[in-house]
C-alpha cells in the first residue's frame, strides 16, 4: 500500500517550476561555444574554462536540494501534534531561486559573448524572493493531517528487577544499546564522495580548499556507527561512532529523574545530531522519542532511544537502587 505523504508535493511548485524554466532557458540559449569560463575569481574574472554541459550539475545539484526538502518537510509533518508553520519549507525555495537567478545571468552573459561574471543580485533577489514568497502562501495553505502516536509498549519488569537484585548485591552491570539509522551510511557516503571531488578539483588552484574538504570528509566520518548510549551503576554515558568519541557523561547521583519524552526534531530542535534548545542538550540520530534526564543542578538532557520504555526503565532503576541504598544506610 502506497504511504500517504503529510506534507503535500504541491507546496515544493515554485522550486520545481524554477528548475524547469533553467533547463528551458539552457536548451533555448543557442548555439553555445566548445569552451566557456565555467568558474570565476571573487572579482569576476574566469579561472577555469569547460563545457557548457557542466551546467547541467547545477541543475542536479538544485534538484537534489529540492529532494531534500521535501524528505525533511515530510519528516516535520509525521511530527506535528498541531499546525505550525514549517521554515524549513522555504530552505529549497530560496536555494534554488539562487541558483536559477544566477544561472539566467550567466546564460545572458554567454549569450553576450562575455567572460566577466559576478553574482548577478538584480536578478537572483527578485527571483529568488518571489519563489520564497509563493511557497510561504503554499505552506500556509497545506491541510495538517495528524499523524496518530505509536509507541511501542514494553513490559520491563524483568529487566527492573534484575538491575535491582544486581545492584543490591554489589554486581558490576553494563547496558548499552545502539541507534544507529540506515540513512546515516549513504549520507556520510554521498557527501565524503562530494568534498573528495572538491578536493580533486581545487587542489592545483587553491590547496587550502582542498584542506578544508580533507577537514570535512574526517568530520563526517565521526558519526559512522551511530549514537550509543550506555548505563552502568555510576552512571549514564553517550558516545558517537566506531571511535565511540564521548559526547556526554552524566554521574548517577547528578540525575533527579529520568522519563519518556517525545519531540519533534525539527520543529524542537532543528534537525537530527547533537542539538539543543533554550531548555536542554540533546542526542539524536533518529525518531522523535527519547528519555530526558533532569539533573540537581538544573539542567535538562534528551537521549534518543529506539526503546525509550526501555532506557528510561534501567536509568530509573539504577535510580531507586541507589535511594534504597541511602535509606539502609541511615
Amino acid at each position: 500500500m502506497r504511504a500517504k505523504l503529510h506534507h503535500p508535493l504541491w507546496t515544493h511548485l515554485p522550486a520545481l517550476v524554477l528548475v524547469v524554466l533553467m533547463l528551458v532557458a539552457f536548451l533555448q540559449a543557442g548555439p553555445l561555444p566548445d569552451r566557456v569560463p565555467v568558474h570565476f575569481s571573487l572579482s569576476g574574472e574566469p579561472n577555469r574554462w569547460g563545457s557548457p554541459w557542466e551546467l547541467l550539475g547545477v541543475y542536479i545539484m538544485a534538484l537534489f536540494w529540492v529532494g531534500l526538502s521535501i524528505a525533511g518537510d515530510e519528516a516535520w509533518a509525521r511530527h506535528e501534534d498541531r499546525k505550525s508553520f514549517n521554515w524549513f519549507s522555504l530552505l529549497d525555495e530560496l536555494l534554488v531561486g539562487f541558483i536559477a537567478g544566477t544561472s539566467f545571468a550567466y546564460l545572458r552573459t554567454l549569450a553576450g559573448g562575455g567572460t566577466h561574471f559576478t553574482i548577478p543580485w538584480t536578478t537572483v533577489l527578485p527571483v529568488a524572493g518571489m519563489a520564497v514568497a509563493l511557497a510561504a502562501v503554499l505552506e500556509c495553505l497545506r491541510p495538517f493531517t495528524p499523524v496518530p502516536e505509536h509507541v511501542t509498549s514494553e513490559d520491563t519488569g524483568a529487566l527492573e528487577a534484575e538491575i535491582a537484585e544486581r545492584s543490591a548485591s554489589g554486581d558490576h552491570w553494563a547496558y548499552w544499546e545502539t541507534q544507529n539509522p540506515r540513512y546515516i551510511a549513504p549520507v556520510i557516503a554521498v557527501s565524503a564522495g562530494a568534498l573528495l571531488l572538491g578536493v580533486v578539483l581545487s587542489l592545483a588552484e587553491a590547496w587550502w580548499v582542498s584542506i578544508l574538504c580533507l577537514v570535512g570528509i574526517v568530520g563526517l566520518l565521526l558519526p559512522y556507527g551511530g549514537l550509543r548510549v550506555g548505563v552502568s551503576p555510576d552512571r549514564v554515558q553517550v558516545r558517537m561512532g566506531i571511535l565511540g568519541l564521548r559526547l556526554l557523561t552524566l554521574k548517577r547521583d547528578d540525575i533527579t529523574e529520568a522519563e519518556v519524552h517525545s519531540f519533534s526534531p525539527l520543529r524542537d530542535f532543528g534537525g537530527w545530531g547533537i542539538r539543543g534548545n533554550r531548555e536542554m542538550k540533546a542526542y539524536f540520530f533518529s525518531g522523535h522519542h527519547g528519555v530526558k534526564l533532569q539533573t540537581r543542578q538544573g539542567k535538562q538532557y534528551l537521549i534518543g532511544s529506539d526503546h525509550p520504555e526501555r532506557l528510561a526503565a534501567v536509568i530509573g532503576a539504577t535510580l531507586r537502587a541507589t535511594q534504597s541504598t541511602e535509606c539502609t544506610e541511615k
